[in-house]
């Protein structure tokens, strides 16, 4: 017997029910009304809903005699229950029943078992059993559908029906399940109210997954694809959802014999939210004589969905040497948008140039807008009428923001593409694209130092799908160039765990990688990380969307001595802007780079080239002003001379536009060449308030300071003090002082034992 666990207001009720000459206990079958009924002392009268006229006549007589009674009784349609239960009141204590919530099926559990449930069984149980205390029971016994197979049998033929149908995958449809049970609505609904009352369908409509699952064992294969191939005729006839039954189809052996276009339409409706499940529908459509050709414009839109660029590529393929142009077509745009997911958009244009599909030409613009042809893009869009639906048009408004961001204002530009990913995120379920709508206009963000609409955008973007890695290493890397260094290594670590990144998302996750170790000052991270972005940058063909990476990778180039590497990139990249027009919503951000790479590497003479490119752009975009100021006073103070006013005023105007790393920057590279004593501390104190906080030890040594501590780590990780005194923003003469103090503090007579007592005392 089940063990009585009650929720609260249930024992509250009980403990009244206990006093009280009358109690009715009301619930479906399997929730524990017998088991309550024995712990009261009174007459009892279980499955009071079945009782005949006679029987509820006799019980009234006895009521009015005197007599106590506890009635149990299932909530089905019994025109005579109502009589009886009118003869208990007024002194009657009402107790309703029903399935159990997760807490109570955790305390069942530690009941039965006498220890604590492990962490989640609770949950899944509840999920499997629908909380239902007979089926949780069987659950837990060595058979559970020999368990459950005698309740099921006494539930009648036409509930077992209902049950294998919904089971399958059917709605609770009464016009459906009445011809899956040959009878009338009504009679369906009777069939629909008996399952309820005897708890083997849920408050949801659906079946308890123990119970499908045994209806589904103990019905012969024959009989469920029968039924399954009735339901899916009548579903279809009606023009309603098959994916349920389609997918209980692919498990019947035999079922889908005849089911090719079957399969074909429920692919098309899974396509969206489950494409997975979409392949597994046409491959099977494949293997039952559909055709291989004109199905694989649709296979490979599933494979590309799915994530699996790879075979989305093999299977368009075989659309576009199709002899029916319609296919062909669609094959083209498929294997141009994986293409361009890829980063390979040049070669996405070259496909695409016998395509005549309307997306065809917002992929080619796009395409050639990316790799400097912009004229070629123009002329596309505007002798091609885009195409009427939401998600068509989709490709039309991101080639024209992206069109936009090159002849035209940044921020139109900016808002054009913004636009594009609300009506991405409006659309719900994903579509093939290029590019996420939300990355594009990420990019252009970047590049202008827009770094909190960045974060907005990506931070309610999605971090799952096709494009889920591209939205997290672009958020990671906005906290890099907002200097929120913690924040940015936490977003990039899982997107590091994954293997078989795309090589544009690899490109950018390994240059976020020398972002972060540069900033750090870490030379070994530095060098560590240098070859597996070098070699994705070897892979990934040079386009706008190359830019932001190549950048990062010029500044880590000039640190390493290797910037003879990226030199040809670099190039090329200057070759790109330079067709493009020099548009200031790409050209900042590389020029902003280049000036630091040439700072570097001690090459003034390049680095003045690169500030006065900027000059042009500081009327165009607020970032373009910013930069160019900083960069004009980063060149003089790297020549040593240092205005401090300009400093703290350029400074300021960095943090103000969210480069809270460069500001901070600015400030310590200008008081570490200057001798001033108080412009040197002028100096430094604006660096610690405008640069990024440090992150805190957790060591206490009860013994060094906060900031001796931060030394102590950064000397334990084998800085040099002029990389130490560039990370805390103070000269390496400081750094010094503060590891003089701390030998003296802790007694240390030379390095070695200095460097053993702050391991020990850091941990």
């Amino acid at each position: 017997m089940t063990a009585l666990v009650l929720a609260p207001a249930v024992a509250d009720a009980l403990d009244r029910a206990s006093r009280a000459r009358h109690v009715v206990v009301a619930g479906p079958s399997g929730v524990g009304k017998t088991a309550l009924l024995s712990t009261l002392d009174k007459r009892v009268v279980d499955n009071a809903e079945s009782l005949s006229e006679a029987a509820v006549a006799a019980l009234v007589a006895d009521v009015a005699a005197g007599a106590d009674l506890a009635v149990a009784h299932r909530p089905t349609r019994n025109p005579r229950l109502p009589v009886l239960l009118a003869a208990l009141a007024p002194s009657v204590v009402r107790v309703r029943l029903g399935p159990w919530g997760r807490d109570q099926v955790g305390d069942f559990l530690r009941e039965r078992t006498g220890r604590q449930p492990a962490a989640g069984q609770p949950h899944a149980l509840h999920q499997r059993t629908g909380g239902v205390p007979a089926f949780l029971e069987a659950a837990l016994s060595k058979d559970p559908v020999g368990a459950l197979a005698p309740a099921l049998d006494e539930l009648g033929a036409d509930v077992r029906t209902l049950l294998l149908a919904v089971a399958l995958g059917a709605p609770l449809d009464l016009d459906l399940l009445a011809e899956a049970l040959r009878t009338t609505p009504d009679a369906a609904q009777a069939v629909v109210d008996a399952a309820r009352a005897a708890s083997v369908i849920g408050a949801d409509g659906g079946v308890p997954p123990i119970v499908a699952h045994a209806v589904r064992v103990l019905t012969p294969v024959d009989e469920r694809v029968e039924l399954a191939r009735t339901l899916l005729r009548s579903q279809q006839d009606r023009k309603q959802s098959i994916r349920a039954l389609a997918t209980s189809l692919l498990d019947l052996p035999g079922a889908v014999a005849d089911q090719a276009g079957a399969l074909v339409a429920a692919a098309q409706e899974t396509l969206r939210d489950d494409p997975v499940l979409a392949v597994r529908f046409l491959t099977a459509a494949v293997d039952l004589g559909g055709s291989a050709v004109e199905l694989a414009p649709l296979v490979a839109e599933a494979h590309a969905l799915s994530g699996d660029l790879d075979a989305a590529l093999r299977t368009a393929d075989l659309a576009v040497g199709s002899g029916d142009a319609r296919v062909r077509d669609a094959g083209t745009v498929v294997a141009a948008m994986v293409l361009a997911q890829r980063g390979e958009l040049a070669r996405g244009a070259e496909v695409l140039s016998t395509a005549t599909d309307s997306r065809a030409v917002d992929l080619a613009a796009i395409a050639h807008v990316a790799t400097g042809e912009w004229r070629r893009a123009a002329e596309l869009l505007d002798g091609t009428p885009a195409s009427p639906t939401l998600a068509a048009g989709l490709t039309r408004r991101m080639a024209r923001g992206l069109l936009t961001s090159v002849d035209s204002a940044p921020t139109t530009a900016l808002s054009t593409l913004v636009s594009a990913a609300s009506v991405a995120d409006s659309l719900g379920a994903p579509h093939l694209l290029p590019d996420s709508p939300t990355a594009l206009a990420a990019h252009v963000c970047l590049h202008l130092a827009e770094l909190p609409l960045a974060t907005t955008l990506l931070g309610g973007a999605a971090v799952d799908g096709v494009f889920g890695v591209r939205h997290q290493v672009l958020l990671a890397y906005t906290s890099v160039l907002g200097g929120d260094l913690a924040t940015a290594a936490r977003r990039l670590a899982p997107v590091k765990a994954l293997r078989g990144l795309e090589p544009r998302d690899a490109l950018l996750a390994s240059a976020v990688d020398l972002g972060l170790a540069r900033r750090r000052s870490d030379p070994r991270a530095l060098e560590d990380g240098w070859e597996t972005a070098y070699h994705a940058l070897l892979v990934q063909p040079v386009d706008l969307f190359t830019l932001l990476p190549l950048g990062e990778l010029v500044a880590a180039a000039a640190r390493l001595g290797r910037a003879h590497q990226v030199a040809g990139h670099l190039d090329l990249a200057w070759d790109l802007l330079e067709r493009s027009g020099h548009p200031p919503a790409w050209s900042v951000m590389l020029r902003w780079w280049a000036v630091h790479a040439d700072l570097i590497t001690g090459d003034t003479r390049a680095a003045r080239h690169h500030v006065e490119a900027l000059a042009r752009h500081r009327a165009q975009t607020p970032s373009g002003r910013v930069l160019a100021d900083a960069a004009e006073c980063w060149l003089a103070v790297s020549t040593g001379a240092v205005d401090p006013d300009a400093v703290d005023r350029t400074a300021t105007a960095l943090h103000g536009h969210g480069l809270h790393w460069d500001a901070a920057r600015l400030a310590g590279q200008a008081a570490i060449r200057t001798t001033d004593r108080a412009t040197i501390s002028r100096l430094l104190e604006l660096a610690r308030r405008l640069g990024p906080v440090s992150p805190e030890h957790e060591s206490e040594t009860g013994v060094l300071s906060d900031r001796e501590q931060e030394v102590a780590a950064l000397v334990l990780e084998g800085l040099t003090y002029r990389e130490i005194g560039d990370r805390l923003f103070i000269s390496g003469k400081t750094v010094e002082h503060h590891v003089t103090r701390m030998r003296q503090k802790l007694g240390c007579q030379s390095r070695r034992e200095l460097l053993l007592t702050l391991g020990e005392l850091l941990g």
